[in-house]
């Protein structure tokens, strides 16, 4: 016999609420993991600014200026573009973590697919510090920090459409630890994108 509409009704939201329960432990915990990120990852303007590098008076001069040495083009690009993406960090978390807090299995996936595109985009510009020796080690740290940021995210999707809360705990405690390994880097982003931004203004002059 075919359930009557308000029973089918009745049964799908008591599937939710199981999903929801059964989902409960590890997503309490993992936006407390989160919370705490968003605190970490602190937008590399948001401190002391570091200054401009300046050399030494020349002979030719006889007085102070700014460094004339100028990276590739694709290198100042790339610290440029990964320096304003720091900033939207804070924000990534924060969503991330009022999904998580929703308790919601749907949100929560929409919250994994927009921080996947957010940071599968900036990886993009991270070979281009890689290729270039005075930015080699900070993209090499990047882009550590960024596969592992990824590799987590992807395993809480994976976990979501599974079922499988323990997919979904694993998958956020990887995500941590590549934040973690984000925002130890992120004063040495912050130190090159603030050169490359100098070295854009001197090369538009």
């Amino acid at each position: 016999m075919t359930p009557a509409p308000g029973l089918r009704g009745h049964g799908a939201a008591a599937r939710t609420t199981r999903q929801r329960q059964r989902f409960a432990v590890p997503l309490v915990v993992a936006a407390a993991a989160v919370l705490l990120l968003a605190g970490a990852c602190a937008p590399i303007g948001s401190g002391t600014a570091t200054p401009p590098p300046t050399e030494t008076p020349t002979a030719a001069s006889g007085s102070p200026g700014p460094k004339t040495v100028s990276w590739p083009a694709s290198t100042i690009a790339a610290a440029v573009a990964l320096g304003g993406a720091d900033g939207e960090f804070k924000n990534m978390n924060d969503d991330i973590s009022a999904a998580v807090n929703s308790q919601d299995p749907a949100r929560i996936m929409t919250a994994m697919n927009d921080a996947l595109a957010f940071l599968q985009e900036n990886q993009q510009s991270i070979p281009k510090l890689q290729a270039y020796v005075a930015t080699k080690s900070v993209g090499d740290r990047l882009a550590a920090a960024y596969a592992t940021m990824i590799q987590g995210l992807t395993k809480v999707k994976d976990g979501l459409t599974a079922g499988d809360a323990k997919a979904i705990e694993d998958g956020f405690t990887t995500y941590a630890q590549g934040s973690a390994a984000y925002a130890s880097v992120q004063p040495d982003l912050g130190d090159i994108a603030q050169q490359a931004i100098v070295m854009t203004r001197l090369l538009s002059e």
